[in-house]
Order: C-alpha cells, then sequence, then structure tokens
C-alpha cells in the first residue's frame, strides 16, 4: 500500500500538469446557482458546531458570534466567504474500502469518530449537477467535499491549517477573479508564498498542512471551486517539479 506523503515533503502551492475548460465550466455555474442558496461550510452543522467551533471566527466578527449559541444559527448569506456544494453525505461510504489509507491518527483527530464531520463522507452528488462539472469532479480519484467557493470584495480568509495531507489535499480552480486576489501560506522555516491563481482553466495543489490564506483586495467576487481529495495519485500524476510555472 502507498505510503502518503507528510505536508512537509510537498510545496506549499503548486500548478498541476492539467487544465479544464474554464468557459464551460463557467457557463455551468450560472445555471447550477440559480435559485440556490450560498450557504456555510456544507456540511451537517450540528456536528461541526461539536467538532470545529473555531471555523465561524474566519467567517464572522465577536459581535455576531456573540448573538448565536451554535453556527447553525449564524446568517452565512451576510457572511464574507460562502459555499455551494456540488455534494452530498454519502451513507454508503466505506473507509476501510479505499485503495489508499491515509494515516489513521489524523483521522481520529479531524472527524473524532463522526462520520457526519468528516469531509471524506461527502462525495455523494447532487442530482442537478451538471455534466461537465462532474467530468471534472471524476477527472480526481479520491475526491470528495466539492463546492465553489466565494470570496467577497475587500474581505480576506485568515491564516489557518486544514489537516495533514496524509489526511487528505485540497485542489483549486478560479473561476471569476481579479488582479487583487492571492492565495499565500507558509512553507516549514516560516518563508511566506503568495501567488494569484488566474482563471484560465489552470488547476492548483494547495498544502493544507501548513499555514494558508486568501486575500480579495478587488472589487469583485472571487470564486474557485475547491475540491477535496483524499488520494495523492493525482499529485503523483500532474505535480510538476517548479512550483509556479
Amino acid at each position: 500500500m502507498k505510503k502518503w506523503k507528510k505536508r512537509n515533503e510537498l510545496p506549499v502551492l503548486a500548478k498541476l500538469d492539467i487544465s479544464i475548460d474554464i468557459e464551460k465550466l463557467r457557463e455551468e455555474l450560472k445555471t447550477f446557482e440559480a435559485g440556490k442558496t450560498w450557504d456555510g461550510l456544507g456540511y451537517d452543522y450540528a456536528f461541526m458546531c461539536e467538532t470545529h467551533t473555531k471555523l465561524p471566527k474566519m467567517f464572522f466578527n465577536e459581535e455576531e458570534l456573540s448573538q448565536v449559541d451554535c453556527i447553525t444559527e449564524l446568517d452565512w448569506e451576510k457572511a464574507s466567504y460562502q459555499q455551494l456544494s456540488l455534494v452530498e453525505f454519502d451513507e454508503s461510504f466505506d473507509l476501510s474500502q479505499r485503495t489508499e489509507k491515509s494515516n489513521t491518527a489524523w483521522d481520529k483527530r479531524i472527524a473524532k469518530g463522526k462520520p457526519e464531520a468528516d469531509e471524506r463522507w461527502y462525495r455523494k452528488m447532487k442530482n442537478d449537477v451538471p455534466e461537465y462539472m462532474r467530468e471534472v469532479y471524476n477527472l480526481f480519484p479520491g475526491a470528495h467535499r466539492s463546492r465553489f467557493a466565494r470570496l467577497a470584495p475587500k474581505s480576506d480568509i485568515k491564516p489557518h491549517i486544514d489537516y495533514d495531507t496524509q489526511y487528505g489535499i485540497r485542489l483549486h480552480i478560479a473561476i471569476d477573479t481579479n488582479e487583487s486576489c492571492f492565495n499565500g501560506g507558509f512553507d516549514k522555516d516560516g518563508n511566506e508564498i503568495k501567488y494569484h491563481i488566474p482563471a484560465d482553466g489552470s488547476v492548483w495543489f494547495i498544502n493544507p498542512g501548513y499555514k494558508h490564506y486568501a486575500v480579495n483586495e478587488g472589487d469583485t467576487p472571487r470564486n474557485h471551486l475547491i475540491i477535496s481529495i483524499d488520494s495523492q495519485e493525482v499529485l503523483e500524476k500532474y505535480l510538476k517539479d517548479t512550483v509556479y510555472d
């Protein structure tokens, strides 16, 4: 069985040697989002409230948080960071059947034994997901919690760590952006890497195990498709030697 690479064995940020049809994806998003509400994190909120309590602090101020008892009561429509999920909880999923096994210590640390709080269980494609979105999703073995993420103008996502790459990895595809949008992170020595991800069909790996952030200093929203993956096969196949070119 393959041994997964740890976070310090992978770059902070890297462009993969694969591209998608960004115009087709952008047009399908217009159809897919019609009549829908962009909301929070695409999880079962009750379990999120219990197991991931620090997350709302990234998107709401102290006054807003003090007015509610649980994140289920927060008005995510007013948040600076919103998501629109392509998938939902899959009761039939079985972690033990995977051909690649992630680090069990991280399995327990992240989900705490609760499937509803484990993003890897969110992999059942919603019925109304358009055809090309499905094609993109299926390009990446192990894809699960996949969603469009919107970062409002003049806002940011504070530096944070999601989880080690032995638990999973994440890919970003910019759908709509502006020149004042940046993703950044810090390597093991504390060096900052900051880069603009263009909406040109390129696919980017962002290391969830290092402290990373996003900022939109422009006047228009930034929309990314974020695909979580519980496999490193995509990195073996598409990760370049150079980080940015």
